[in-house]
């Protein structure tokens, strides 16, 4: 799967942190680069606790620490246009490719009455890198300006927890980290509804191969949301167990704008 643009990862190994460096320029002129988490939800997920204790950017002339602090997010409680600070810094003006955060640990908890095979419905996961080389998201060029840029990233929850096992059954469970990031200003997202409401569906944003952002429709009005979309075209495909995959191309985001009529209706 190739990753695309501004946004989509999955992670792999990394090179190591290296330290903070200015290129041998004196007096960069800054720009402050602020970095907040949002989440996608999970459907059989009750709760997913992260440990993040640093974030950096790359840049054309090096990594720049944004913060060392470290704090736990439950993800499921970032969802709704709900987002947590993750740290600010002041770096020089420019782009910048890639953005690594250190993460610890992580804990999932499944809605009951779903458990895992060990019979708790808790488990501590490894991270795959994350703590030493960091979770990678490639973002493209974002550019950050005098003033303030607010990064956005979106931690995937519905496919970054892969489970297996029969439905409401127990799991056993590994984390693959999908994130994908977006400059808050250029934002925009995708909604509409899907019916029947009962059939659950989850919608996914597409660019090319890649799934770039998902959501999950109501169960009981249909209604969905796909947030944190940079300006593109997408393909946009609803799924249900069921059901036939609803799909609808071209849809074309700019910036900062909220599409919205992308309705589906399923056939069984």
């Amino acid at each position: 799967m190739q990753i695309n643009g501004l946004t989509y990862l999955f992670v792999a190994s990394c090179l190591a942190l290296g330290a903070c460096t200015d290129g041998g320029t004196s007096n960069p002129e800054l720009g402050t680069l602020t970095v907040r988490l949002a989440d996608a939800p999970g459907e059989e997920v009750e709760s997913a606790v992260i440990w993040v204790s640093g974030v950096s950017v790359v840049g054309q002339d090096g990594i720049h620490v944004i913060s060392t602090a470290t704090a736990s997010y439950d993800l499921l409680a970032l969802q709704g246009g709900v987002t947590a600070y993750l740290g600010s810094a002041e770096i020089p003006v420019g782009t910048y490719s890639q953005l690594r955060l250190l993460v610890d640990s992580a804990r999932v908890t499944l809605k009951s009455p779903i458990t895992f095979t060990s019979g708790s419905s808790s488990a501590a996961l490894r991270v795959p890198s994350g703590s030493t080389s960091g979770l990678k998201v490639n973002l493209g060029n974002v550019a950050v300006v005098p003033g303030e840029t607010v990064l956005l990233v979106d931690f995937d929850v519905s496919r970054s927890f892969v489970f297996q096992g029969p439905p409401g059954g127990p799991k056993s469970a590994s984390f693959k980290p999908v994130i994908h990031a977006t400059v808050m200003d250029v934002a925009g997202s995708i909604g509409g509804m899907v019916q029947p409401a009962s059939s659950k569906a989850g919608l996914f944003a597409i660019q090319g191969l890649d799934t770039i952002a998902t959501a999950s429709a109501d169960g009981v009005t249909g209604g969905y949301l796909i947030r944190y979309l940079a300006p593109g075209t997408y393909r946009v495909l609803a799924r249900a167990v069921g059901y036939q995959d609803g799909v609808q191309d071209g849809i074309v985001v700019g910036n900062s704008q909220a599409v919205t009529g992308v309705d589906f209706t399923l056939v069984p």
